[in-house]
């Protein structure tokens, strides 16, 4: 969960789900007490949908939104054999109240928004869920009652690009690390956000720090792994019209 609070410009990041957390003397990273079931050192196979983040709730192009979530997938995958496959939704929406729902056969990760507090602060900004055994672990929630950008933005927007790279470190296992200035490591998965201070600046520059690609190598061992999304329902659309169109070209030729 991303807390945001009015004075000193920043935002605490807090599971919803608290997890004992433990940390190694040798390595700085934290990581909670649960991962994506799986085998280390197995690929790990991860479906996930949008079950109402296009629906224009966020205020931002459905295409800017899918490609943030593309690249923060693609972020934690290019260091992890992580392979994120999306697939069409199903289950209920997000609600205010996080309502628990059975998993069945609903996609592992769910990306949603709903209204959480408002843009009064302090401000929870988003939250994610640990990947338990329930339809709600390993969701995604953002807060559509705050305004939201894809990069740095003069309104001070908050960036959904880098909330995102942050939440999914959560759902695949990965707790808070501590802020330099009390121990730790710089990180993405610092509970601080960085208003005023972003990280990134836009689609393209996403990175992570050497602390979590140790954590994520940590929990799933080091590789490479993909994304696959769905054809955009445009792209659906012109590829109809393609086929149909070489269809009728080959029957015209045939008549003749």
């Amino acid at each position: 969960m991303l807390k945001q609070r009015m004075m000193g410009g920043w935002l605490a990041a807090v599971c919803l789900l608290t997890v004992v957390a433990a940390v190694s003397p040798a390595e700085a990273y934290v990581f909670s007490t649960v991962k994506l079931d799986q085998i280390f050192d197995w690929p790990v196979t991860i479906t996930y949908s949008y079950s109402n983040l296009l629906d224009g709730g966020m205020q931002v192009p459905s295409s800017q939104l899918r490609a943030a979530v593309e690249e923060g997938m693609g972020l934690w995958a290019s260091y992890a054999p992580l392979h994120f496959v999306e697939v069409p939704d199903s289950g209920p929406l997000p609600d205010a109240d996080d309502t628990p729902y059975p998993m069945g056969d609903t996609p592992r990760i769910r990306i949603g928004h709903h209204y959480i507090d408002g843009d009064v602060r302090p401000n929870v900004i988003a939250h994610a869920f640990y990947p338990y055994h329930t339809g709600l672990g390993a969701d995604i929630h953002f807060d559509n009652s705050n305004s939201w950008s894809v990069g740095p933005d003069p309104d001070r927007q908050l960036d959904l690009l880098y909330t995102f790279v942050h939440e999914l470190g959560h759902v695949l296992g990965l707790d808070h690390e501590p802020a330099p200035e009390d121990g730790g490591q710089q990180a993405i998965m610092n509970a601080m956000y960085p208003l005023g201070n972003e990280v990134y600046s836009g689609l393209g520059t996403a990175f992570l720090f050497p602390d979590d690609i140790a954590g994520i190598q940590s929990v799933y061992s080091a590789g490479t792994g993909s994304v696959t999304p769905l054809p955009e329902p445009a792209s659906m659309a012109l590829l109809a019209v393609g086929s149909f169109v070489l269809l009728r070209s080959r029957c015209h030729k045939a008549s003749r």
